[in-house]
């Protein structure tokens, strides 16, 4: 199971790099939508539900195809924000795009939003099996 979501977040990572350097993401979904765009993603409110939304399915993909909250969820986390850093400063070089700091710190507030909601759940499933390991009976615990 793991390696279907590290394969989904693979795709996906390139998916958002994709969208974040063309002149309108619209584009990758049909050239139609790319003219006559249904929501205007450069209105501020717009933005920065996308960009965060975007980086917290990336926040949540990265905790699907890691095991455990070792060098490697931080890894891939540190490499997500880098990551949005360097999309952003690309953007200078692609026509009708530009660099917006704010756009860094959605996805940072994404990532950040993912990271506090799933070290919570983590900590309620270490709480439900501590609570499992108490109502089990002395007997079985013994065999």
């Amino acid at each position: 199971m793991k390696l279907l979501f590290r394969m989904a977040l693979f795709g996906y990572w390139i998916f958002l790099t994709r969208a974040l350097l063309t002149t309108t993401p619209w584009e990758l979904l049909s050239r139609r939508l790319a003219e006559n765009p249904p929501i205007d993603l450069a209105f501020e409110p717009t933005s920065w539900l996308v960009h965060l939304g975007a980086y917290f399915l990336l926040g949540l993909l990265i905790q699907l195809s890691v095991v455990k909250v070792d060098k490697w969820y931080w890894g891939l986390l540190g490499f997500a924000l880098v990551h949005s850093v360097t999309c952003e400063c690309l953007q200078s070089f692609i026509p009708g795009r530009w660099p917006n700091a704010w756009d860094v710190v959605a996805n940072s507030l994404g990532l950040m939003f993912f990271l506090a909601s799933g070290l919570r759940s983590q900590k309620n499933q270490k709480l439900l099996q501590w609570d499992h390991s108490l109502q089990t009976s002395p007997k079985k615990r013994a065999a």
